[in-house]
């Protein structure tokens, strides 16, 4: 029997190791959250003479209720300004962040590899453009997780499989470009962004402007596109950083539709996202999701 408790003994010695490991990027990731809520508080705490009190619900934070106004979205273009209204936004307070959970999607690691289902959930903050998102699936049938963020200007992918083994950690100026305007295009869904003085906008033709985002040194560009109605319905850039799963990789042209347009919340937000890269060989639908829950200026202690 003695074999018998020595391989049990070892089997729950790798357990731990396994659970302990597993934790070590969501710990990593929550941490970058906690940093970005420190600087918005801050943020908020030193203009708190123009702060009126918060909403006493739970998991709201301390957030400016400044209303969005015709006269505050004056400066904006006019289909920015459109895209606002329709929204149902208008004396609505400013969010200063926003949780958003994606359920229901349908994400690729590479073209030619199948869809897994995936939980996706994401903090964006207003008043400086951190962004932190997270991913869970499973693939082979283990846990497969991933850390997106921008945090000060920096961006980040890290991968791990089983909860042990990192594929990919990436760093550098390509993802510092790639995720500060992966930033830009979900202010779709957390418009107080587009009010910031660190983006300017260039209008292009009647149904697209040019947003350029510049933040700790770093800028990237991109196109939103508008229907008859004036909602947004496309995204595109070509300063997103296509990385092969750890190997390399280059700036590729990128691109996110917005559809199904519905009430949720009281706002009038896209129901389903599409995240697209185009390549030589043809576009790679890689991220799909049809049902969005979004919850806006939150505390930490939600997550």
């Amino acid at each position: 029997m003695l074999w018998l408790v020595i391989v049990l003994i070892a089997a729950a010695a790798i357990l731990i190791f396994l659970i302990k490991s597993g934790r070590k990027l969501w710990k990593a990731y929550l941490s970058d959250v906690k940093t970005s809520f420190a600087e918005m508080n801050s943020c908020n705490a030193s203009n708190a003479s123009n702060v009126s009190n918060a909403s006493n619900a739970s998991n709201v934070s301390n957030a400016s209720m400044e209303l969005f106004t015709e006269t505050g979205i004056c400066g904006l273009p006019a289909l920015l300004q459109k895209h606002i209204a329709n929204g149902g936004y208008l004396n609505k307070p400013l969010m200063d962040n926003m949780l958003i959970r994606f359920h229901n999607t349908k994400f690729r690691m590479s073209p030619d590899s199948k869809p897994m289902n995936i939980e996706f959930m994401q903090v964006n903050f207003a008043y400086r453009p951190d962004r932190h998102a997270f991913l869970t699936g499973r693939m082979a049938g283990l846990p497969l997780n991933g850390k997106d963020s921008i945090l000060d200007g920096h961006g980040s992918m890290t991968v791990t499989f089983a909860k042990v083994f990192q594929l990919f950690h990436v760093t550098g100026p390509e993802m510092d470009r790639a995720q500060l305007v992966t930033a830009l295009a979900d202010a779709v869904f957390m418009p107080s962004l587009f009010l910031q003085d660190f983006i300017t906008w260039r209008e292009t033709d009647d149904h697209t402007i040019e947003g350029e985002i510049s933040w700790k040194g770093v800028s990237s560009k991109g196109r939103f596109s508008f229907d008859e109605c004036g909602n947004i319905i496309r995204f595109d850039t070509d300063d997103r950083y296509m990385d092969d799963n750890g190997k390399g990789g280059a700036l590729m042209p990128w691109y996110v539709i917005y559809s199904d347009y519905k009430e949720q919340n009281g706002y009038f937000q896209p129901g389903s996202v599409s995240v697209n890269w185009s390549l030589p060989d043809g576009d790679d639908n890689y991220f799909v999701s049809d049902s969005i829950e979004i919850r806006y200026s939150v505390n930490e202690e939600i997550l």
